[in-house]
């Protein structure tokens, strides 16, 4: 796509970075969208504005035009991606979320195996032409799910006359309690344990950039491996990280949202101290697939926590008002990251960064605990709201 389009690297980085614009712009809004329209209602638009954007990219011929497609895909994935996970707050239970959440995390780690191998294929077959077939493919792939999506989702199990998953009880079930559009400013926005959790996202945003971003070079420039061993070593990360979601979601439904954080965030830390003081091969698989073992355990148990916190109602919101936080983080890191590299010639001081940086983390979980454990000021959701008796303010 660069060569086709003529682009340089500082055109494509622009490219790039329309996706994390869109998508920065989207999670911050689509949880009043979802308060308003329903969640599958936002869901399958939002896959169409995907579609849509990758269509552009399929036809473009200039810089703006694949800036424009770029950025149409960043608001579409960000708009599929809360209100999806939101939606599972309806449909599991409190000790089933954490599970639930994992096994929707799979699917984006599927989703990127899969890409990365469609897409060099056809790229193969069509040096030319092929990063339009791809795209092209891609979005028709994205139009098919949007379809099953419509066909299939539920906004609420009461639609079927059925309970959330795990349910036991009656104490989940709706109340005809009025919550205007407003009160978000109360259950999300003031409410000091979503920004806390906003604080420790922060600190992995901050953190896992390293290993997911700049593994293949450190690999490569620091302990001197080929391409083709590195390439290795992190397409093994990504395979094993597929089952970190489900996994350590499902340990925190049995110990707890924040203590099994704490224990992820200080394995994580511990991981990156061996990968920046160890070059022996095995070591270094080890201390990788260890780490992958527990990557996506963070965004998973992170936006299972919010429900704990807030409303059932407000949930996409409160996970919008997270992934700020988390993009923040992801946003600085690289420009951290590579100022220190510049400055010491390696990657060693920005490892023991992003491992401090982690242990915060940790000990922001460790301090929620603590809080949650005594029970200040938590939330009373023994009544939840529903999204029709939402009233929309003028």
């Amino acid at each position: 796509m660069k060569d086709d389009l003529r682009l340089s690297y500082g055109e494509m980085g622009l490219v790039a970075s329309s996706v994390f614009l869109g998508y920065l712009i989207s999670v911050t809004t689509v949880g009043h969208f979802v308060l308003r329209y329903r969640p599958k209602k936002v869901i399958v638009a939002s896959l169409f504005v995907i579609a849509a954007g990758m269509v552009v990219n399929a036809n473009a011929a200039s810089f703006w035009t694949a800036y424009f497609g770029s950025f149409l895909i960043g608001i579409g994935s960000g708009g599929a991606y809360i209100p999806s996970l939101g939606l599972l707050g309806q449909w599991f239970s409190r000790e089933r979320k954490g599970m639930a959440l994992g096994i929707a995390m799979a699917g984006a780690g599927i989703g990127i195996v899969f890409s990365g191998l469609a897409v060099p294929a056809l790229v193969e077959i069509d040096p030319v032409s092929g990063w339009r077939y791809s795209w092209y493919i891609l979005a028709a792939g994205v139009v098919l799910i949007s379809l099953a999506n419509w066909m299939t989702i539920r906004n609420d199990p009461s639609e079927l006359g059925l309970k959330p998953i795990g349910e036991t009880n009656d104490k989940s079930k709706p109340t005809t309690k009025k919550i205007g559009i407003g009160s978000a400013q109360n259950h999300v926005y003031k409410n000091k344990f979503i920004w806390l959790i906003g604080l420790n996202y922060l600190a992995w945003g901050f953190s896992y950039i390293i290993f997911s971003t700049f593994l293949v070079d450190y690999l490569m420039t620091d302990v001197g491996f080929d391409k083709q061993l590195a390439g290795t070593y992190f397409s093994i990360a990504g395979i094993v990280s597929i089952i970190s979601g489900f996994l350590w979601g499902s340990i925190s439904d049995r110990f707890g949202r924040m203590i099994t954080l704490a224990v992820v965030f200080g394995i994580q830390c511990f991981m990156l101290l061996t990968i920046s003081f160890t070059s022996s091969p095995s070591l270094l698989l080890a201390s990788i697939i260890l780490y992958s073992l527990t990557l996506w355990g963070v965004p998973t148990i992170m936006n299972a926590s919010v429900s704990d916190f807030v409303d059932t109602l407000f949930v996409p919101i409160a996970m919008g008002f997270i992934t700020l936080f988390f993009s923040i983080g992801q946003f600085i890191s690289p420009m951290v990251t590579g100022f220190l590299i510049d400055m010491s010639g390696s990657y060693f001081p920005a490892l023991l960064l992003s491992a401090t940086v982690s242990m915060l983390g940790g000990f922001g979980c460790g301090r929620l605990y603590k809080l949650t454990n005594r029970g200040q000021n938590l939330p009373n959701n023994e009544g939840k709201a529903t999204y029709q008796t939402v009233e929309q303010q003028d």
